[in-house]
């Protein structure tokens, strides 16, 4: 049992530090407050073969809600900088913070490059606030 749980342990430490580092970015607007439209993702970074890359976004100070996300496919490949339109997310809600006039909350968008192994071979996120001290368009 011990010599299992090395090699998983050995699997997952190799695995993650094989996964390249993606760049994320992304601005939040007014029009994405309480809307099923998700805003324009740039990622950056991508490894050469990644085939699917999986987004989620999560509310930083209400961890319990679920904002959902998605998944994009190209069997052919994704190019190393690659744009997400906005409102490609399929199963997204977007920030609602009840308390937008003030502190708003702040929000984590993670997306996962994987390849057609189904390796993950990168991730990163970017954190933005979502208030109205923050959002001016």
């Amino acid at each position: 049992m011990k010599k299992i749980f090395l090699t998983l342990l050995l699997l997952i430490t190799t695995t993650e530090l094989y996964a390249q580092t993606l760049n994320v970015d992304f601005k939040w607007m007014l029009k994405h407050q309480c809307s099923k439209s998700s805003p324009e993702l740039k990622v950056e970074n991508i490894p050469k073969g990644t085939v699917e890359m999986r987004i989620q976004m999560i509310d930083l100070d209400m961890r319990t809600f679920n904002h959902g996300g998605g998944n994009l496919k190209n069997e052919a490949g994704f190019p190393a900088t690659f744009t997400i339109a906005e409102g490609a997310l399929q199963s997204y809600t977007g920030p609602c913070p009840p308390n937008f006039s003030s502190f708003g909350h702040d929000y984590e968008f993670f997306v996962v490059a994987v390849d057609k192994q189904n390796n993950e071979v990168g991730k990163g996120s970017k954190k933005k606030t979502f208030s109205a001290k923050e959002v001016k368009e």
